[in-house]
């Protein structure tokens, strides 16, 4: 059942407001998807619109560029705000026998530094970006110049000093505003903290046993969790629970189920998703991925309904997609995406890593009180 769930997550890949999306006009027209950049097709090209990635996933900001985890091509690229593309981080080496670039784990300079199969990035706001290498199982920083590796080695798990921690696959990242941030550590099936002094805890779940379970810390069960959202105050942590379709929140050391239904099982006895908007309760998933948190709605990565969704006043909407693999720019519903990976909000736009089409697309975001 793991090896399962670990292939459905990687392959191919309540607020307190309403929401209006629009565009940016006096006719106030609907919300349009755009393709920011990448022309569909495998690549490492650096340009405008023609840029090209390979399957790309993990998406955050700093207020002025956007950062992209080139996952397949073990890359870190950027965008700036006229929307030009760039390499921050990382090489391509050589094809792997699937024909995609091999990764590798080499700390130092940012374009001699090798990484594998990057998937979350986090910026702390003092400059440094933080990124889930997710197939060398640690979590790596980057400064002005250089990568280092800042928690984690081999596989495993292991709660204590940054030297000492060990995680397995971690996939998403996010910080709270004192400076500690979260790990959504996907094949321990848990829930990670590196506090702003460097201590690794585990906050939720037990490592290596997956299931579907709320309670107290160690007694919740996930399911390969891949996607990560904290409230500036560290409150409330948001997952993505990606192989139980559904997602969790931990509060007050509590793990609770916000949305998501999994009653159907295939013949294996594996949680089956679906579709459904609606309220809260009765809403379905099909691994969800990725999170962002926007003026109090949690906007999320829809990736097996191809669809980008969002929680607001208990209900359950769509914002973007027709739930048909594709890619179709327009009026956000009558758009379409393919196993989107991740979600980020930035000056007032909605940025998209879809990841089966290898581009970036964006919707303007509006929300009203």
């Amino acid at each position: 059942m793991l090896k399962k769930a670990a292939a459905l997550l990687f392959a191919g890949l309540l607020g307190l407001f309403s929401i209006n999306l629009t565009a940016f006009n006096a006719e106030e027209e609907p919300a349009a998807v755009t393709l920011l950049a990448g022309m569909g097709s495998h690549g490492a090209v650096d340009g405008f619109v023609s840029a090209r990635f390979n399957l790309p996933m993990g998406l955050t900001g700093d207020g002025e560029r956007l950062y992209i985890a080139d996952t397949y091509n073990n890359l870190i690229r950027t965008a700036d705000a006229e929307g030009e593309i760039g390499t921050l981080a990382g090489s391509v080496l050589g094809m792997d026998a699937y024909r995609f670039p091999k990764g590798d784990y080499k700390d130092g300079l940012i374009r001699m530094a090798l990484l594998n199969r990057p998937v979350g990035l986090a910026a702390d706001g003092q400059g440094q970006l933080f990124i889930a290498d997710s197939e060398n199982h640690v979590i790596r920083v980057i400064g002005k110049s250089k990568i280092a590796t800042y928690s984690g080695k081999e596989a495993g798990h292991m709660d204590g000093t940054l030297k000492e921690a060990r995680f397995n696959s971690p996939s998403a990242l996010s910080f709270d505003k004192s400076g500690n941030l979260y790990v959504a550590d996907t094949l321990n099936h848990c829930i990670r903290k590196i506090s702003s002094e460097g201590d690794v805890t585990t906050i939720a779940g037990m490592p290596g046993q997956l299931g579907n379970l709320d309670g107290d810390g160690a007694e919740a069960r996930f399911n390969c969790p891949s996607g990560i959202a904290v409230s500036e105050d560290g409150g409330r942590v948001y997952v993505s629970d990606s192989g139980n379709h559904c997602i969790r929140v931990i509060e007050n050391g509590s793990v609770f189920t916000l949305t998501g239904v999994t009653a159907k099982t295939d013949e294996d006895g594996s949680p089956l998703g679906g579709f459904a908007d609606g309220p809260a309760a009765e809403a379905l998933f099909n691994l969800p991925r990725g999170l962002t948190l926007a003026d109090g709605m949690l906007i999320v990565a829809d990736s097996g309904n191809h669809r980008i969704r969002a929680i607001a006043d208990g209900e359950v909407i769509t914002l973007a997609g027709t739930g048909e693999p594709g890619a179709v720019n327009g009026e956000a519903l009558s758009a379409s995406f393919n196993m989107p990976s991740d979600v980020y909000a930035q000056n007032g736009v909605l940025y998209i890593t879809d990841t089966v089409n290898n581009q970036i697309r964006q919707m303007p975001l509006v929300i009203q009180k």
